[in-house]
């Protein structure tokens, strides 16, 4: 007990050590690298909450969170502990929790499905856009201080490039939430994914990481997506919420679009570098992306993976 809590603690505070690193790197300056490096730190900052709790359970969560924020509140201030927490550790805890549920029939554990997993990120994504929109809505003096910087820096691309921006300041801090959910959501996401490699590299896990192979996203999630984008194209108006829902599913059926292509890619020679140069690809092209995530659409009523499925001794995990 007293060992666990000692880890819970320490995982706490190296997550409240990786976020003060990641704010003396954006207090530098304001070059790519910086950006780079502050980015880096934001997401490894999740890992050891992660690991905690997928290492050695929900409890021990808490305990890593609960220890970041105080330990956040004597450092930083307690405004930015209190934000952290809604931000980084509701969503963490959200996700251990489902994440280690399983229910056991005739002797075999059945853990919570990936695709149910990551239907609550989605919920976590739409939350964090929800919270941007409120935030923004309520603080007045924030909102005109991003609209008086976004504004100053258009200026100054238009003074280089001699090109007027397609938005002003204004239209671009109300487009804001609906990349902010979704792009947290992602550092989150690959912050789980770090740390669920971690505690099975060194045998902690408490379960088994979850196969991307076999994620099956529902149909009538297939048919919001298509509902939601369509109506995204054709209103005048900026809508966050719906944007970032958008942008949301897209991310979810891109990722059931790379299981399709893993299955797939059991029967090519070569596998490994394709998928390799697919990745790399996929980072450098987004239209790319965007593809990828139509195969996954595609995959509700086609079933590419049932068809072109290779027989179980021939899988690869």
């Amino acid at each position: 007990m007293v060992k666990e809590l000692v880890v819970a603690a320490a995982l706490g505070v190296l997550n409240t050590a990786l976020v003060m690193l990641s704010i003396a790197g954006n207090a530098g300056g304001t070059s790519f690298g910086t950006a780079l490096q502050t980015l880096i730190f934001w997401i490894l900052s999740l890992v050891p909450l992660f690991v905690s709790g997928l290492g050695f359970g929900l409890r021990s969560a808490l305990i890593s969170i609960l220890t970041s924020v105080l330990v956040a509140a004597i450092a930083i201030n307690s405004s930015f502990a209190l934000a952290y927490a809604v931000i980084s550790g509701v969503p963490v805890i959200l996700l251990v929790r489902q994440a280690l549920l399983w229910r056991e029939n005739d002797g075999v554990r059945y853990w919570y499905p990936t695709d149910y997993l990551l239907m609550w990120w989605a919920g976590v994504c739409i939350g964090l856009t929800l919270l941007a929109m409120g935030l923004l809505s309520w603080d007045d003096a924030m909102r005109q201080g991003l609209i008086d910087g976004f504004d100053q820096m258009l200026t100054q691309v238009t003074e280089m490039q001699g090109v007027a921006p397609a938005l002003t300041g204004a239209e671009f801090v109300a487009l804001l939430p609906q990349f902010l959910g979704p792009m947290w959501g992602v550092f989150v996401l690959l912050s789980g994914c770090l740390a669920q490699g971690l505690v099975v590299r060194f045998n902690k896990n408490i379960r088994p990481t979850p196969e991307l192979t076999k994620m099956a996203l529902p149909k009538w999630l297939a048919l919001a997506f298509i509902g939601a984008t369509v109506l995204n194209i054709l209103l005048d108006v900026t809508v966050p919420l719906l944007g970032a829902f958008v942008i949301t599913l897209e991310i979810l059926f891109f990722l059931q679009g790379m299981a399709v292509i893993h299955v797939v890619s059991h029967r090519w020679n070569g596998r490994s570098f394709i998928l390799g140069a697919i990745y790399v690809a996929t980072v450098m092209m987004l239209w790319l992306a965007l593809l990828i995530a139509i195969l996954g659409l595609m995959e509700n009523w086609v079933g590419f993976r049932r068809r072109f499925a290779v027989p179980p001794r021939q899988e690869e995990d």
